[in-house]
Order: structure tokens, then C-alpha cells, then sequence
């Protein structure tokens, strides 16, 4: 029962991530905004429509 995984897409340019996060979260729940991150990316996290958790990076 519950989350017992996180499905990371990893992204090569800004637009993809920016893309998928606005649909993830259009009527799911965000986690954690689209920030940048000390190891040099954009890392997003979202709950989708069905509960599942995404990590969204962007290299």
C-alpha cells in the first residue's frame, strides 16, 4: 500500500520539464516547485491525478 515508488523522468532541456510539470500538476498536487538544485539541474516532484509521485530532473 502506498508510495513504494517514484518514477524519475530526466529531461535534456528546460521546455520538457517546464511541459510535463504543468500537465502533472494541472489537477494533481506539487510536491516541490521547479527549483534549481546544488547538483546542477532543475529537479521538480508532483503527485499526479492517481497519486502517483514523479521526480521530474532536468539535466
Amino acid at each position: 500500500m502506498g508510495n513504494n515508488i517514484s518514477p524519475v523522468l530526466e529531461f535534456d532541456s528546460e521546455y520538457q520539464i517546464q511541459t510535463t510539470y504543468a500537465a502533472l500538476s494541472e489537477k494533481g498536487t506539487v510536491l516541490m516547485e521547479i527549483q534549481d538544485t546544488f547538483w546542477g539541474a532543475k529537479y521538480a516532484k508532483v503527485k499526479d491525478i492517481f497519486g502517483v509521485i514523479w521526480d521530474l530532473n532536468q539535466k
